[in-house]
C-alpha cells in the first residue's frame, strides 16, 4: 500500500490504516480535528482529501497507473505512474553537460530540470521506462533528440511538460520480442500540429520496405496509418481519421488474423472506425528494435508533442476503459 507509517502522540486522536493501507482515517474526540502532532508517510506523496465528515478526515491515496494495471512492456511518462519505480523520469542535455532528472511529489523535477538549463535549450538523450523492463528510449546523436526546454522555458501542452519533436528527432528502445505476442497494445498521449505531413509515430524496423513482421504506424494526409509487413512484398494498411490537437489514442495490433482485424483504434475513449484499407494477408510480428518518433529513430519524425507512451504486450480489452480512464483523468485529454 501506499501509507507506510502513521502515529500521534495525542491521547485524543485515533489513527488508523486499513488493511490494504490505501487509507489513512484520523478521529478525534474533541470538536477539533488537530494535525499539529501528527505524522504519516506515504510513499509518492500524493494525497486526495476530498472525503471530510464532522471530527473525521479521511485520506486516500491515488493509486497508480501501472500499478492498477500492472504488465506493462514499457512507460514512458513525465508523472510517476508505478508506486515502487526509484529511478529518473528523463536524462537531459543541455550543451555537452547531462543531467539526470527525476520525480517530485509524483510529477517530473521541473524546477531541478529548468535549474540546469538556464536559459538554454534542453534535450532528451534517454527517456527512462517505469516499467520492471528498463526497456529506456535512446537517442545518441544530440542533432536527433527531443526538446523539453526552448530556450528556458519548459515545453508544455495543457500547461503540463511534453517533449517536442520536429521532422528529424526521434529515439530506439531495445528489443522486443513481438512474434511471442498474440496482440499488444500501445496507449499514447500525443498534441498532433500537423496532420498532413507524414509523421512516424513508431516504427519496428528500418526496413519496413522488406522485413516480414515489421510494423509502422504514422500520420499524413489527415489519417492515421498501421501497417504490417506480412511477405517480402507485400503489406496490410488500415488508416484512420486523425485531426490535430491534443488526445489521447489507444492502439491494438492483433496477430494471425486479416485485415479486417488486425487493428482496432480508439480516440480518447471513443473507438474509430476505419476509413480505408489495401492489401491482404494474415498480420504477422517480428522481434525487432522499435524505434519512436521518427523513422529509424532519425527522420519522418513527429512534430508535435508526447507526454505518455504506455505499451502492454497482451490483451488489455478488460482493462482499456480503467486506462483511458487514467489518462484521461490527469491529462484531460
Amino acid at each position: 500500500g501506499l501509507f507506510k507509517f502513521a502515529s500521534t502522540p495525542d491521547s485524543d486522536l485515533n489513527v488508523t490504516l486499513n488493511e490494504a493501507k490505501t487509507q489513512l482515517t484520523i478521529q478525534t474526540d474533541v470538536g477539533t480535528t488537530r494535525f499539529s502532532n501528527l505524522n504519516f508517510t506515504a510513499s509518492n506523496g500524493i494525497v486526495d482529501s476530498s472525503a471530510v465528515i464532522v471530527n473525521s478526515i479521511a485520506f486516500t491515496t491515488i493509486q497508480l497507473l501501472l500499478d492498477q494495471y500492472p504488465n506493462a512492456g514499457f512507460a514512458y511518462s513525465y508523472r510517476l505512474i508505478r508506486e515502487l519505480y526509484a529511478g529518473n523520469s528523463i536524462k537531459a542535455r543541455t550543451g555537452g553537460s547531462e543531467l539526470d532528472v527525476g520525480y517530485t511529489l509524483g510529477v517530473l523535477d521541473t524546477s531541478s530540470l529548468l535549474t540546469f538549463t538556464g536559459a538554454s535549450d534542453g534535450f532528451l538523450p534517454v527517456e527512462y521506462d517505469q516499467s520492471l523492463n528498463e526497456n529506456n528510449l535512446t537517442q545518441t546523436t544530440a542533432a536527433n533528440q527531443l526538446k523539453i526546454v526552448d530556450a528556458g522555458a519548459l515545453i508544455t501542452s495543457n500547461s503540463l511538460p511534453a517533449s517536442q519533436g520536429s521532422s528529424s528527432t526521434g529515439s530506439v528502445s531495445s528489443s522486443i520480442a513481438f512474434s511471442g505476442m498474440s496482440e499488444f497494445w500501445f496507449f499514447e498521449v500525443i498534441e498532433v500540429a500537423n496532420n498532413s505531413s507524414a509523421q512516424v509515430l513508431y516504427e519496428s524496423s528500418s526496413s519496413i520496405g522488406s522485413a516480414v513482421g515489421a510494423f509502422l504506424i504514422y500520420i499524413a494526409v489527415g489519417e492515421l496509418y498501421i501497417v504490417n509487413r506480412v511477405t517480402g512484398s507485400s503489406s496490410m494498411i488500415n488508416r484512420y481519421s486523425v485531426s490535430t490537437g491534443r488526445q489521447l489514442i489507444t492502439i491494438r495490433m492483433i496477430a494471425g488474423v486479416d485485415l479486417a482485424l488486425f487493428t482496432e483504434v480508439w480516440i480518447g475513449s471513443v473507438q474509430s472506425s476505419i476509413s480505408s484499407t489495401s492489401g491482404s494477408g494474415t498480420s504477422v510480428f517480428s522481434d525487432q528494435l522499435l524505434f519512436r518518433s521518427a523513422r529509424a529513430g532519425v527522420s519522418i519524425g513527429f512534430e508535435g508533442n508526447r507526454q505518455e507512451s504506455i505499451f502492454y504486450p497482451s490483451d488489455q480489452s478488460s482493462n482499456r476503459v480503467g486506462i483511458q480512464t487514467n489518462i484521461n483523468d490527469y491529462y484531460s485529454t
